[in-house]
């Protein structure tokens, strides 16, 4: 089932999405860092979701009561519907306005890692190409003009 959904820049992109079975099934998919499980759990037991959708690089639990999905990210949550249902939902953790979601608020998870994401490739270095010195032109002993690259001047002939 695919889903069209708005980038930060405002277009549209479409997105292919997969039915979650469970939240562990979220947290083994997503690589959730085990520190983040627990808060993790209390939002969507907070939430009355009733259902996980999961989509490239994040999950989004979907609340029974129709209200906005949440989005579940390896560091954060986004898609509270003020600071206040954050709080509800996410207790003590750090909280903030969402300038993706406009009028949401999002909380940061306590552990930020990266886990099972391949190290970063290192990039070739540029190829640089060797320069060529500039060539002095030749000058016409009888005319001092510059000599083509022929060899023979174009004025006298020399």
């Amino acid at each position: 089932m695919g889903q069209e959904r708005e980038n930060i820049d405002g277009g549209k992109r479409s997105e292919r999405s997969v039915r979650l079975d469970s939240l562990d099934d979220a947290f083994a998919r997503y690589g959730i860092p085990v520190g983040n499980r627990a808060l993790i759990q209390g939002i969507h037991d907070n939430a009355g979701a009733s259902r996980l959708i999961g989509f490239s690089d994040y999950f989004r639990i979907e609340r029974r009561g129709g209200g906005p999905a949440l989005e579940v990210h390896r560091s954060y949550t986004n898609g509270f519907r003020s600071e206040q249902d954050a709080k509800k939902s996410a207790g003590d953790a750090p909280r903030w306005p969402s300038r993706r979601l406009h009028g949401s608020w999002g909380v940061d998870h306590p552990e930020i890692g990266r886990v099972e994401e391949p190290p970063a490739r290192k990039r070739a270095a540029p190829v640089r190409r060797p320069t060529v010195p500039e060539r002095q032109a030749a000058v016409c002993p009888n005319c001092f003009l510059e000599i083509p690259a022929t060899g023979v001047c174009s004025s006298c002939g020399e």
